[in-house]
């Protein structure tokens, strides 16, 4: 049986198009966010092919059967579509364009993650909102090596500097790794339009509400409510 799930996209109150894209495969369990960058037309290919390439990618080969196996399809998936970006680019000469990418497989209560950059995926718990990605960002680097505290880094000019995307090298080392869901726990992946603007504990409220669509539509609505300077993407799932 496929998992409930909610997602919704919006371009925010000040960028002119929406440069994130989500795509969701129930009947895979396949759900994935890109924020795409690297101008209005780079950003917005970037985003759209590596989604596509990836979910192509994982959906045209049998379910495994084994975990590990799963993670290994995400992993080559992401890792393919990293070099259909960069192709793109270099045959389109949108040249600067990427893109990050988080890309969940739900089976049963366990979750397999293919990460890259800084959007997120999240457990939506009982009482509390637990990040499971790290961002690839400096800041978030200098945050883990003691360098920069947790609140400075939240209003530092550098917080979107990436350390790496899709697109933007030939080599990129994607967080791949597996989870059990806790009991009673939501996904939520969202781009930075949400929880750049949004604060963890309004996040956790919404994305608890009790019907999934109602509570996507919150979240944009909240990053809307704070000036929605940034694209916003939102997928909810509920094993």
């Amino acid at each position: 049986m496929s998992p409930l799930h909610a997602h919704a996209s919006d371009r925010g109150c000040v960028r002119e198009n929406n440069e994130d894209h989500v795509r969701v495969v129930p009947e895979r369990g396949l759900y994935v966010v890109a924020d795409g960058m690297g101008g209005h037309v780079g950003g917005e290919v970037a985003s759209a092919l590596a989604v596509s390439h990836l979910v192509e990618s994982v959906c045209a080969r049998p379910r495994p059967r084994r975990l590990a196996e799963e993670a290994a399809l995400l992993g080559e998936a992401c890792l393919s579509a990293n070099q259909a970006v960069l192709r793109e680019a270099t045959t389109r000469a949108l040249h600067g364009m990427g893109t990050t990418l988080t890309a969940v497989l739900v089976r049963g209560r366990s979750v397999t993650v293919a990460h890259v950059g800084d959007s997120r995926a999240y457990f939506v718990k009982p009482h509390s909102l637990q990040a499971i990605t790290r961002d690839h960002t400096i800041v978030a680097l200098l945050v883990e090596n003691g360098m920069l505290g947790a609140e400075e880094a939240h209003t530092h000019p550098d917080r979107h500097v990436l350390t790496q995307a899709l697109g933007t090298s030939e080599t990129i080392e994607p967080d791949i790794f597996q989870l059990r869901i806790p009991r009673d726990t939501r996904l939520l992946l969202s781009s930075d339009g949400l929880h750049d603007v949004v604060s963890s504990e309004r996040i956790h409220e919404l994305a608890r509400g009790p019907d999934l669509e109602q509570a996507a539509a919150a979240l944009i609505d909240a990053a809307r409510q704070s000036g929605g300077p940034d694209n916003i993407t939102v997928v909810l799932v509920e094993p």
